[in-house]
């Protein structure tokens, strides 16, 4: 028994030996890259291109914005489109379509989804954050269905294997650990039936640099405009800027930016009003002196759903942005920037001397206004009407015929802005309900806040002072919902709670 114990040993460290030195055999055929992964060839047949679309808000726990660690990033309205061989992939059945925006190398894009409004930002808001600028994000994921599975890739491996597919040639790759290393051309030395030798990336091949994780695409494009020393007849590029601000509107895409240099735009420079900015398009010119020097002047009639014809300088529209400029339009019963529909960033901007109002919102719009000067506009320097809402925010309004007018069904919160020497600082009537928090509404020429008809403002931790006749002058058919103790001191006239 012991010796039939024995022979079995021996014959299994026989098989033992045997199996590991074919296994090193197997080995030895595969090469490496410079990590010491496992480099194999396979054939591939498909090239895919997710691009996802998608407006990134972040929030900020600290004031000052300093610290990266106390901020979160939220996603609204992501949109994937999906490119198969270089056509879009039909939705799956009872998916909803996505439809097509553009097309860039070879990937289709989606349109540009639908800014998130200011509500929807406010409901993701946590205590104690402010919250930023909504941005879009841009993001393309590449692979490619190959015998080995489905396969990372970068850009220019991509479009590479793209071309081949489209020719109906035979693509076979490199890859190691999930992810395509290069290509092999047709006409490549490798192929064959050869051992592959030991993989070393050529120097001057594109495709040879270590494998990274995917980027994100770049930010959008930027389109130069200066009314000094561009031509229409240039390409909008930094080093030959357009003219005009009309000529980059036509030439403009979804998710681009217009950049202003200093100088007057105007009809006598070239511009034809109303300027109407398409969706997700941002028109920008320096925040950081609030639009001193960018000055923008003029309007045309603009034919509103709601209120007929309008004499408008700017038409902003769902996800666009006016940023940094001065805006001026003193034509009779003239509007600097009219907004009727969506979600619009308007910030840091100078709104001086039109001749009704600097801001006019309308219809179902909800934008953020943030950080303007409101003065010297002949009627309001800023309206709210029918069914519009958004956020009004640090915004410093004076000089003006009523400071803020806010009438019809509109609901828009009212924070942190200064009102000043205004004929009226706010005027609030019709069925409306807007919420105002934290506001200083200081010497106006008659009244701080006045309230008519059916409107209902809730106010919280207002302040007043110096208002020629009344603090809170109320004349609508009910109280108004004023916090607990705020109205001690004041001059008040009529019913508050």
């Amino acid at each position: 028994m012991t010796l039939v114990k024995w022979e079995l040993k021996i014959s299994l460290m026989k098989q033992s030996i045997v199996g590991l030195a074919m296994g090193w055999a197997v080995v030895s055929l595969a090469s490496c890259t410079p990590e010491g992964g496992l480099v194999s060839e396979t054939e591939c047949t498909e090239a895919i291109a997710r691009a996802t679309q998608a407006w990134r808000v972040n929030y900020y726990s600290d004031r000052n914005r300093q610290n990266p660690n106390n901020q979160r990033l939220v996603e609204f309205g992501s949109a994937e489109l999906v490119t198969r061989n270089g056509k879009v992939e039909p939705p799956k059945p009872q998916a909803k379509p996505i439809e097509p925006g553009t097309q860039e190398n070879g990937v289709w894009y989606s349109a540009v989804p639908t800014q998130p409004t200011a509500r929807e930002m406010a409901e993701s808001r946590q205590t104690g954050e402010r919250i930023g600028s909504p941005e879009l994000y841009r993001a393309v994921k590449y692979t490619l269905v190959c015998g080995a599975g489905e396969l990372e890739a970068r850009a220019g491996i991509y479009q590479a294997v793209l071309k081949q597919i489209q020719a109906e040639q035979t693509v076979r790759v490199n890859y190691s650990m999930g992810r395509v290393l290069r290509t092999i051309l047709p006409n490549d030395a490798m192929i064959g039936n050869n051992p592959e030798p030991e993989w070393t990336p050529p120097a001057d091949d594109p495709s040879s640099k270590s494998v990274e994780p995917q980027k994100p695409a770049p930010l959008p494009t930027i389109l130069y405009v200066d009314a000094k020393n561009g031509s229409d007849r240039n390409q909008g590029k930094d080093q030959s800027p357009f003219k005009t601000i009309t000529q980059a509107i036509a030439q403009v895409r979804p998710g681009m930016t217009i950049q202003l240099s200093p100088g007057a735009y105007s009809a006598e420079t070239g511009e034809v009003f109303p300027l109407k900015l398409p969706q997700g398009v941002t028109l920008r010119g320096n925040p950081e002196s609030q639009g001193k020097g960018i000055q923008i002047t003029g309007g045309g009639k603009f034919l509103s759903p709601s209120w007929a014809g309008q004499s408008v300088t700017i038409v902003a529209t769902d996800g666009s942005q006016v940023v940094g400029v001065s805006l001026t339009n003193p034509n009779t019963r003239g509007t600097a920037v009219w907004v009727e529909a969506g979600a619009t960033l308007i910030e840091a901007n100078r709104f001086v001397g039109s001749d009704r109002e600097g801001v006019f919102a309308s219809g179902t719009a909800t934008p953020m206004i943030r950080n303007n000067l409101f003065e010297q506009n002949g009627g309001n320097g800023i309206s709210f009407t029918r069914d519009s809402g958004g956020t009004m925010e640090g915004n410093t309004v004076r000089y003006n015929g009523f400071g803020v007018s806010i009438s019809d069904r509109a609901t828009p919160n009212l924070i942190r802005n200064q009102v000043s020497q205004n004929k009226d600082g706010m005027v609030i009537n019709g069925d409306s309900r807007p919420m105002l928090t934290s506001n200083k509404i200081t010497d106006n020429g008659r009244d701080g806040i006045v309230v008519t008809n059916n409107a209902s403002p809730t106010l919280r931790q207002n302040s007043f002072s110096d208002n020629e006749q009344f603090d809170l002058h109320n004349t609508s058919k009910q109280p108004l919902n004023v916090e607990a103790g705020a109205i001690a001191g004041l001059k008040v006239e009529g019913k508050v709670n």
